[in-house]
């Protein structure tokens, strides 16, 4: 690392030319000087010093005196001394009152430099420690900003989806859309089928002069080029002299348009608009906008067609029972729908933005962990830092491990099965655990594993995930040790897997909800893992069971069918 300020203190101008021409300036360091002991202690009261080098002997005071009055002042500076005639005795003393180095002039270059590396390496690593730190503390926020967020979206799904009244869900749809894009201003226009133009049928912060009989033509409008094409529209926001044309005489800075889609088909533009404040939108912004606009969506159609079957009830209920019932029928669809849509939007809110989240803060994860691992190498004799850097490691680790279990249960990977040995999966699923989390003896691994047993077609890779899920979450099970035991066997047209822990055990209404990835559960469940195993397990046509009581452990048993085999001619 170059580039810290170093003070040279000699009282000829030689040495400190030779400092500055051959040694500081080369090496890209920055260079203040003084001709004594005096004019240094000033100095370094007044400026940002990194590292002293000083000659020993100097009028008014030297080298050793320096030393002295720095550590009165209570100055921990890194200091080299150099002098033309050393003794044992004054180098003694040099190292007592913190010196770094202590070098016999003349000098080779080389020497001073790597006298100068020596003497910086500990600001240096502690500069990396408080870089890290930051790093660590700046990706957190940024996760919980993103949390935040979608768990603001998710409290908006839930109203939106329940509310009747369509003036309130679009005023909601809307006040959520400018809340979390920081935008000056939105709204949200429907079609109209017979003219062909956009209205206005919610908006805030426009005004009532700007939002005022608002009416689009689709034909010459960005939000009609929206409709038209059915893809979302961000830009502006970049220059001062951007201005987009919404409307005849109403310009803005920069916006965002998404369309509102019911079976494929727009009926409507939401947008967000920043009218005087030069800010470009951003690709987050844009995602949660298309997730509201779904759920303005399914809103809208709800509301009609909850309108549309209270007026069909209301006739039938003036006509003939055939027509109650038939509403009756249809209302009693509708319901299975919305329950169905009720909890599907968990899945929805996370299908939207998982993957998103994961992707991103991957890699500031991923670095950060190499930088600790390198730094605690470099710092294998400190303990306390050795201990600080172990915590920041296992936060970090837990942040991948939460970002990776997002972007599983969020996309759909490709499906490759073929016949594979389970207890092989089984043993790779372990090997994986024990090289992430390093797990100590007080949990003992037992293995119950049948050596005839038949060849499964399966996805090797998927398996193993949901086999290695099933091993974490027993480990958490049991903090304070246990036995996790792993059973496979062949039992009629199925292969069955096994693995029971001794933990704490789950209550009845805590099995109902240990596969839903939103329930709360105890806290050694995670439950995005078990729902990705549940999937995992159902993509290959299997089932998973769970059997538990407090305080008796938990049983998980897999079941996979067996392939058929042709007899024999």
């Amino acid at each position: 690392m170059a580039g810290e300020t170093v003070l040279a203190v000699d009282d000829r101008e030689d040495n400190l030319h030779f400092l500055h021409d051959y040694v500081l300036t080369p090496n890209g360091y920055r260079m203040l000087r003084a001709n004594n002991g005096v004019d240094a202690l000033n100095i370094v009261l007044h400026n940002e010093v990194d590292l002293i080098i000083s000659d020993l002997v100097m009028p008014k005071m030297g080298g050793l005196e320096l030393l002295e009055a720095l550590r009165e002042k209570g100055l921990d500076i890194p200091t080299i001394l150099m002098t033309f005639h050393g003794s044992e005795g004054t180098a003694v003393r040099a190292f007592r009152l913190g010196a770094r180095d202590y070098i016999i002039k003349p000098f080779a270059i080389e020497e001073m430099v790597n006298a100068i590396d020596r003497a910086l390496t500990e600001s240096r690593l502690r500069k990396e420690r408080d870089r890290l730190i930051q790093t660590v503390l700046t990706v957190n926020r940024q996760l919980e900003n993103r949390v935040k967020e979608l768990r603001f979206l998710y409290g908006i799904g839930r109203s939106v989806t329940s509310l009747l009244d369509l003036e309130q869900i679009l005023g909601r749809i809307v006040e959520a859309a400018v809340y979390l894009t920081g935008a000056e201003e939105g709204s949200l226009m429907l079609l109209d089928q017979e003219s062909g133009e956009l209205y206005l049928r919610a908006e805030r912060g426009m005004g009532k002069t700007s939002a005022a009989n608002l009416r689009i033509k689709v034909e010459d409008s960005i939000a009609g080029h929206v409709v038209r094409t059915g893809r979302p529209v961000m830009i502006g926001g970049i220059n001062q002299d951007d201005s987009f044309k919404v409307k005849t005489g109403y310009f803005v800075k920069s916006l965002i348009n998404v369309p509102l889609k019911v079976s494929n088909r727009v009926i409507g533009v939401l947008a967000v608009h920043n009218k005087t404040v030069v800010r470009p939108f951003t690709d987050q912004h844009l995602n949660l906008l298309i997730a509201l606009a779904d759920y303005a969506s399914i809103a809208i159609d709800n509301a009609r067609l909850y309108a549309r079957l209270y007026s069909a009830k209301s006739k039938a209920e003036e006509s003939s029972r055939k027509l109650e019932k038939m509403v009756k029928v249809k209302t009693a669809a509708l319901n299975r729908v919305t329950q169905q849509l009720l909890q599907a939007e968990k899945l929805v809110t996370l299908g939207y933005f998982a993957a998103g989240i994961a992707r991103e803060i991957s890699t500031p994860i991923n670095t950060m962990l190499d930088d600790i691992q390198q730094l605690k190498h470099r710092l294998d004799t400190n303990g306390d830092i050795q201990d600080l850097l172990e915590s920041l490691q296992r936060q970090a680790r837990q942040v991948r491990q939460t970002a990776q279990s997002l972007l599983d249960f969020a996309v759909q990977s490709e499906f490759h099965p073929h016949e594979t040995d389970l207890n092989a999966i089984i043993e790779a699923a372990w090997q994986k655990y024990v090289e992430e989390f390093s797990p100590d003896d007080r949990v003992k691994f037992i293995r119950g594993f049948d050596p005839h047993l038949p060849l499964v077609p399966v996805d090797s890779k998927q398996i193993q995930q949901a086999v290695y899920y099933l091993i974490k979450n027993a480990y958490q099970a049991m903090p304070d040790g246990g036995e996790l035991r792993i059973i496979t066997r062949a039992v009629g047209p199925e292969v069955q897997v096994i693995v029971s822990d001794t933990g704490k055990g789950l209550t009845p209404e805590e099995m109902r909800n240990i596969f839903e990835p939103f329930a709360q559960v105890e806290e050694q469940y995670r439950n995005i893992d078990l729902s990705i195993t549940r999937a995992v397990i159902e993509r290959h046509n299997g089932a998973i069971e769970v059997e538990s009581q407090p305080d008796q452990g938990t049983t998980f048993t897999i079941h996979l069918p067996q392939p058929r085999r042709q007899a024999k001619p």
